[in-house]
């Protein structure tokens, strides 16, 4: 099957994905960070973050014939396109495989349900706590530049610019991050983990 894949380069920003767009291929991410989106009533969310080593929207892709999200390069990342037909008789031909494809399916319906979840539960500081903390453990350091405009930010926090620059700046006042432009430091997360459970 690795023979028989294209591994393709986008830049940052770039659509990798389109809604609507056929469903040809099963997309794996080998190195970058992707973000997912669905637009619904003309409303756009973000439903997930994915870094190295994620397939990009699988739990859709069998779904339908065409994507049900749109998948944005948020860094340069590198993606390996498999064939949608090899990938089927693999599943079809190898029950371990298929097994395994279908625990890791719902773990992540599960992870997306109950983050989905606790973002419609939480106010402007709950979220954006949620999502600087998504943040750390992507990057797996506490200091890091977001690859987003705060618009984006917004977006994947649910909130409006406006609220998520504020919040920024009442959490940097406090003293439970760092903001200088895109650079953030955590320098509380454990007040971050308060925030979250109360917020």
């Amino acid at each position: 099957m690795e023979k028989s894949t294209t591994t393709l380069q986008f830049a940052k920003g770039e659509t990798i994905i389109k809604q609507g767009f056929v469903a040809s291929h099963i997309l794996y991410i080998e190195n970058g960070l992707v973000k997912l989106d669905v637009t619904n009533d003309s409303k756009l969310s973000t439903l997930k973050l994915l870094t190295n080593d994620s397939f990009v929207g699988i739990i859709c892709s069998f779904a339908c014939k065409n994507h049900d999200f749109s998948a944005i390069a948020l860094e340069d990342t590198t993606i390996r396109m498999i064939d949608m037909d090899l990938f089927l008789s693999l599943i079809k031909e190898n029950g371990e495989f298929a097994l395994k494809l279908m625990r890791h399916m719902s773990q992540l319906t599960n992870d997306i349900m109950h983050r989905t979840s606790r973002l419609s539960r939480k106010n402007v500081e709950g979220s954006l706590a949620m999502i600087l903390l998504e943040f750390k453990n992507i990057y797996r350091s506490t200091r890091f530049t977001l690859p987003i405009t705060r618009i984006g930010l917004a977006s994947i926090a649910g909130c409006s610019k406006e609220s998520t620059i504020n919040t920024l700046a009442k959490f940097h006042n406090d003293g439970i991050i760092h903001v200088k432009d895109k650079c953030i430091t955590i320098l509380k997360p454990e007040n971050l983990d308060l925030i979250i459970k109360n917020g």
